[in-house]
């Protein structure tokens, strides 16, 4: 049984749901294929004997940090912003495996009603993970905040572009989340407008050329959207984009050609979608916001979703990497208009970035709930957030009157 769950946690590290078939899990653990139906009775069954192997491995990983820091008389909020980034880069370093499954997890459930309740038991363990974090550095009462966050970020760093850019411009955002938190004005990010800037260098090259190629790339986008990368082949794609499968196969000849189309798409409507959210002007009060924000997406509004499994296979394929740095560091100007909106003044750009994550983290604690349900717990972070902005920052100017 062991072996089983630890092949599934291999296979999911290095390919994704993609991979987990009955076959190369058997052959991965060196048992046969009735074994996995002995043992657990289903492929189902082992996929969530494993999601629970990794929450356990996971709690004993909090456990483990949060018992490094007994001992240590409370730290200082000057201490929280190295602390944040040290647990980010300790986790999506050495415990990639276990950080894999657990986007796995987040994935199926986004498809999947069944996977909420296996979902929402990793969104209490790291809640609570953070809260005690927060605690110890006088920010008690941030956890839940903290954890979205984590959750934004985290996703990003398992992308691996320059590393020691990579591992400074994280510092950059937890520095800034500590500047929120204190209800001071947000630094500047020097080392993460450098990756900006280098990211903005380095788009990938185009190799939607025509029509037809485009129309495929749109269909295959949609079925990794949906379906996820498991059920992206060449059959699927031709069968939703209404073409034969010797045109598919003709302008994309292999699978990875296929799903470089279908990322390319996935980040074009990524990149289209941005900006006009609310006009610059707008300052949304509790009740048009509420309002506006309340009501679920269009069901056909798929590229949330298609994004998130763009970042986990940026994070796994080197053929995928160059994704990551525009990924990563070209987040937030569709977030910049509705954050101004909010806040009622000018935001910084990690201001933006730090709304982006914090918003990503939030959306990924909703799965199992309905839409409807989904959009107003949106909505109310959103106020809540802006509630804990302003309040540090009347604190701190109390402070210092």
């Amino acid at each position: 049984m062991e072996r089983l769950i630890e092949a599934v946690l291999d296979i999911w590290e290095r390919d994704g749901a993609s991979g987990t078939s009955a076959r190369a899990i058997s052959r991965l653990a060196q048992t046969p294929v009735s074994g996995i139906y002995h043992h657990f009775g289903s492929l189902e069954h082992l996929f969530l004997s494993s999601h629970e192997q990794a929450q356990r491995e996971s709690e004993r990983w909090c456990a483990a940090r949060l018992a490094e820091l007994e001992g240590v008389a409370p730290l200082s909020r000057g201490a929280f912003a190295p602390l944040l980034a040290a647990l980010i880069d300790q986790w999506c370093e050495e415990q990639r495996r276990l950080a894999f499954a657990w986007r796995e997890c987040q994935l199926i459930a986004a498809r999947e009603d069944r996977y909420g309740p296996v979902a929402q038991r990793w969104t209490a363990m790291w809640r609570n993970f953070w809260e005690e974090v927060c605690t110890r550095c006088g920010h008690g009462g941030h956890g839940a905040f903290t954890a979205y966050l984590f959750d934004g970020e985290a996703t990003l760093h398992l992308m691996r572009w320059r590393r020691p850019v990579d591992r400074a411009a994280l510092d950059d955002m937890c520095a800034g989340w500590n500047d929120w938190l204190c209800g001071r004005p947000v630094r500047a990010g020097h080392w993460r407008q450098f990756a900006r800037e280098q990211a903005d260098l380095a788009l990938p090259e185009q190799t939607i050329s025509s029509g037809t190629m485009e129309q495929i790339a749109e269909a295959a986008a949609d079925v990794l959207a949906q379906d996820g990368m498991a059920a992206l082949t060449h059959r699927a794609v031709a069968t939703r984009a209404g073409l034969t499968l010797g045109v598919v196969s003709y302008n994309f000849r292999s699978s990875a050609e296929l799903v470089r189309a279908a990322f390319e798409m996935i980040y074009r409507k990524a990149v289209e979608s941005g900006g006009g959210t609310v006009p610059e002007a707008v300052t949304l009060t509790d009740e048009p916001l509420l309002a506006r924000y309340s009501n679920p997406p269009p069901r056909n509004d798929r590229i949330l979703p298609a994004i998130d499994e763009l970042m986990l296979a940026a994070a796994r394929d080197g053929d995928l990497r160059d994704f990551a740095p525009q990924l990563r560091y070209r987040r937030g100007r569709t977030s910049g208009g509705l954050l101004r909106a909010i806040l009622g003044r000018e935001v910084a750009p990690l201001e933006a970035a730090l709304f982006s994550g914090v918003i990503s983290g939030h959306r990924k604690t909703c799965f199992g709930l309905t839409p409807a349900e989904a959009a107003r717990a949106g909505a109310q972070a959103m106020l809540d957030l802006r509630t804990m902005v302003r309040a540090a920052a009347d604190g701190a100017q109390s402070k210092s009157a």
